[in-house]
């Protein structure tokens, strides 16, 4: 029986969705019995700076998915249940905590399904007046919010409620997890949309309810349940979509935050994250979905090495800026030949890198100035994007966000501005008020190398902008993303 202290150190929190208890074209997994299980994906965390395993338990409804889930477990496993406890066992063997992490309202079914009796959890179909909207909504357009909101579930029914409550108990009871998430990044939308504020004392209850049953089977086992929330990437937007995470530590209910969706690290607002946790004795986890840096390193140079070089930039940062610790999600996925592929040894690679500032000093790394596109259809849980914009003349600030490498007299910096359309005589960028060389022109991107002692940690105003007037230019250019390069080595952008 493990035993760890909720206070406790935590380098790096490892989210695995749990994908590989199913047979998948994607992954070249070959399961043949449990050991092989586990060496898909949990044993490569495994003397890394990995130090909390959360496993995804599912979707609230058993077996996790639904019985009309396409992929069936894999027969030497027998069931979900069973894995579960393969993991646990597996961790715990080697001194790692494990977190049972529920989505709390997983809506994949509302792009993979045709109809509610192809849901992934039955109680959709036997009561579709559970959900945000009906089934109609299927046909709306896809740009729309509304259109995914047929499978999600209206967590204002007190129905709902306790369908969640009753799967924490259930789940919680019968594994020998060390914590608890809940997820409410998977997917953001608990309410109709424009009333969430207006619910948001139902969903501080089922809060309440979730930790009152966990500190129950706590007792009865003799050591607690370290209580986790994984919410959205600020105070503000948490709120706006129905979750008064505020009340909830000021009402004492959670051990440790998660914070942010993960697709637009440099916009989750970590500072107003970490006072609430000082103010509460709570620790703070920013969270990278890294499928994003899969996104950049296929538009910068197709080099495997940015996805590496973007995760070490995410994590440098938050390192710096006084993080307890870093949350991954979706590491695993760059192993799948639809999103990656990568080999094994990339993949895994940065698991012991981030887990420790040291580690990354003098690392090639990746930031970037994020385009509201790589926050995904679930943008609404994230703070507003500064990309895309169109060059005027006018000089356009931008936030960029710096990690320690800036006050690293061996870095050297690369700005590449990726761009559309457009054809300006000229472009200028501004970097803290200088005015930096003329940037060269390659494809779509205008790249230069920053002049030493510009750069700052933290903080940076980077302005873009050109010899044209918006109003008066038929095609402008478009800045779609910028990247910045901490450089100590081979060139990235050439």
């Amino acid at each position: 029986m493990a035993m760890f202290d909720k206070h406790r150190d935590r380098r790096v929190i490892y989210n695995d969705d749990g994908d590989q208890q199913y047979p998948y074209e994607g992954y070249s997994y070959n399961v043949t019995d449990e050991q092989s299980f586990l060496d898909m994906r949990t044993t490569p965390t495994f003397d890394t700076h990995v130090d909390t395993y959360a496993w995804c338990v599912g979707n609230g409804c058993d077996p996790p998915w639904g019985e009309s889930y396409k992929y069936k477990i894999w027969p030497v496993i027998g069931s979900a249940q069973r894995a579960n406890d393969i993991i646990v066992e597996g961790c715990h063997d080697h001194g790692m905590e494990v977190w049972g992490s529920l989505r709390m309202n997983d809506i994949h079914d509302s792009f993979l399904a045709d109809s509610y009796a192809e849901t992934n959890d039955p109680l959709k179909a036997e009561h579709p007046e559970y959900l945000i909207a009906p089934e109609e909504a299927l046909r709306l357009p896809q740009e729309l919010k509304d259109r995914y909101l047929w499978s999600a579930f209206d967590f204002s029914r007190p129905e709902v409620r306790a369908h969640r409550l009753d799967f924490i108990r259930q789940n919680a009871a019968a594994h020998d997890f060390d914590g608890y998430e809940l997820d409410f990044t998977r997917f953001v939308w608990n309410f109709a949309l424009g009333g969430e504020r207006a619910h948001a004392d139902e969903m501080t209850g089922l809060v309440r309810d979730a930790r009152a049953a966990l500190d129950e089977i706590g007792e009865a086992r003799g050591r607690h349940y370290t209580f986790a929330v994984h919410v959205l990437d600020s105070l503000r937007v948490s709120l706006e979509l129905g979750l008064d995470v505020g009340q909830w530590l000021d009402d004492g209910l959670v051990d440790v935050l998660v914070v942010g969706l993960g697709y637009l690290p440099y916009n989750i607002r970590l500072d107003e994250w970490l006072a609430l946790g000082k103010q509460y004795d709570v620790q703070v986890y920013p969270s990278m979905n890294t499928n994003v840096f899969s996104h950049w390193w296929k538009k910068c140079t197709h080099q495997q090495e940015s996805w590496t070089e973007g995760i070490r930039g995410g994590a440098a940062y938050h390192w710096q800026e006084g993080a307890d610790g870093i949350y991954l999600f979706n590491v695993f996925c760059m192993e799948d030949k639809n999103v990656g592929p990568l080999p094994r040894e990339v993949t895994y690679a940065p698991l012991s890198e981030v887990g420790d500032p040291e580690a990354l000093s003098g690392e090639d790394k990746l930031y970037s100035i994020q385009p509201s596109s790589d926050g995904g259809f679930c943008q609404h849980g994230s703070e507003m994007a500064a990309l895309p914009i169109a060059l005027d003349k006018m000089e356009h600030p931008l936030p960029l966000m710096m990690g320690p490498d800036a006050d690293d007299p061996d870095a050297v910096f690369t700005i590449s501005v990726l761009t559309q359309g457009g054809e300006p005589e000229r472009v200028w960028l501004r970097l803290n008020h200088v005015l930096l060389p003329a940037p060269e022109r390659e494809g779509e991107f205008y790249t230069v190398e920053v002049p030493a002692g510009v750069m700052r940690t933290g903080l940076n105003e980077l302005a873009i902008f050109c010899n044209e007037e918006l109003i008066e230019t038929a095609n402008p250019p478009i800045v779609k993303q910028v990247f910045v390069r901490a450089g100590y080595g081979a060139e990235v952008f050439d």
